[in-house]
């Protein structure tokens, strides 16, 4: 149930003044993406994943996103808001976050190198795309997603294990 102090929503209230009434009427807008979810959830899969791993990545602001690593307060709002500035709430699939970080054959125009998810099936690339689709309440949350994550730590090799589809790996022809 959601109430007017939930983290995912903007309570605005409005005092409407109704001749003779003097009602409060009380307007509940969500935030979309979930803030905690991206906190709790979306952070650590960028992390995992390498997003922040060197200067060449997003540890400093790169095509205008940028990934602090364990961040304060201050850098996990600034994370959230250069995330939430690459996503298409409306076509979710085409948020810039996630489109170009599948293979070329998915993504015609994706440009982003050396990064990609093996496939849309990726576990990190599907709670990354339950999280930029939540809508509402009973909506799939990225914690819902059935999967682990595998990001291939075990070898020194990861992108040579057909079986790990959530990793960084040099973009093939």
């Amino acid at each position: 149930m959601r109430t007017p102090n939930s983290p995912h929503c903007v309570t605005l209230a409005l005092a409407l003044i109704l001749p003779g009434c003097g009602e409060i009427e009380t307007a509940q807008f969500l935030v979309r993406p979930r803030r905690d979810d991206y906190a709790s959830q979306v952070q650590p899969i960028l992390e995992k994943l390498g997003c922040s791993a060197n200067a060449a990545c997003h540890a400093t602001a790169q095509g205008d996103l940028k990934v602090v690593v364990d961040p304060k307060a201050k850098d996990l709002d600034d994370n959230y808001l250069g995330v939430k500035a690459k996503l298409n709430l409306d076509a979710p699939g085409k948020s810039v976050l996630i489109a170009d970080l599948l293979p070329t054959s998915a993504s015609a125009t994706a440009d982003h190198n050396p990064v990609c998810f093996k496939s849309a099936t990726a576990c990190s690339y599907r709670k990354l795309l339950a999280w930029i689709a939540w809508n509402a309440e009973g909506d799939p949350r990225p914690q819902d997603i059935d999967c682990t994550p595998n990001y291939g730590e075990e070898s020194d090799d990861p992108c040579a294990d057909a079986d790990v589809q959530d990793v960084c790996c040099p973009r093939g022809d």
